[in-house]
């Protein structure tokens, strides 16, 4: 399966290369997330319930990020596994100015077996630009959040200056620790907000659409008082 696309940000490219690089935010707009492990440098593991009928399932994976070009561009790789199949693929992420607003451009392929595999290409390719299109518009929404002003916090007592140690043992490498992200509830992207970011989305691209519900509605309603 392959897949390509783009999303258009109001706000710089460090805006949204920030918001990239943020677990707490990835945690926020990947579809289904309830909690995000740091497992490594630019590598992470991360149950998903996804509730979308085509590709609908609970999975488990692991996400590694390399080749990245600050702050320009990173590959991705993906490894997963569901109830109904497994997947396993690669993109990248590439950002660009245009104007005033940063374009990112995204493409690569997948291989997907199992059960779901049975589904359908059309289909499976339609369920995956809608969570990719939907994330990237939560995405959006966290970068104007990191723009509210935050209280500051108060300023911290200097400490007494401490005596002067023999110069220490040289220290190991610092490793990484596994870090862990939990999602509150009220601040996940669940299934509901992808449907309601579907339907506000279907009715942005047909602007005409709300008035011929709007006829339908007045016609029937019309139409039920004079037979009443």
């Amino acid at each position: 399966m392959r897949i390509a696309g783009n999303y258009t940000f109001e706000a710089t490219r460090e805006e949204v290369w920030a918001a990239l690089n943020d677990p707490e935010v990835l945690a926020r707009t990947i579809p289904g997330c309830q909690q995000l492990d740091q497992v490594g440098p630019n590598e992470y593991e991360t149950t998903l319930k996804i509730g979308l009928q085509a590709v609908r399932g609970v999975y488990s994976g692991r996400v590694k990020i390399d080749d990245v070009v600050v702050p320009e561009s990173y590959t991705v790789h993906v490894d997963g596994k569901g109830n109904n199949g497994f997947l396993k693929g690669h993109g990248v992420i590439k950002l660009r100015v245009e104007g005033q607003t940063t374009i990112l451009d995204y493409g690569g392929e997948a291989q997907i077996g199992g059960t779901i595999a049975s589904v359908g290409q059309r289909l499976i390719d339609g369920a995956a630009r809608t969570l990719i299109h939907q994330s990237l518009k939560a995405l959006a929404t966290q970068i104007e959040t990191r723009r509210l002003p935050v209280a500051p916090e108060p300023e911290p007592v200097a400490p007494e200056p401490e005596p002067v140690a023999p110069d220490p043992v040289p220290a190991a490498p610092p490793q990484i620790e596994r870090r862990t992200i939990v999602v509150p509830a009220h601040e996940q992207l669940s299934e509901v907000d992808v449907a309601r970011g579907m339907l506000v989305d279907f009715f942005a691209q047909r602007p005409w659409l709300g008035w011929v519900v709007a006829a339908f509605l007045l016609g029937y309603l019309f139409g039920t008082r004079r037979s009443s």
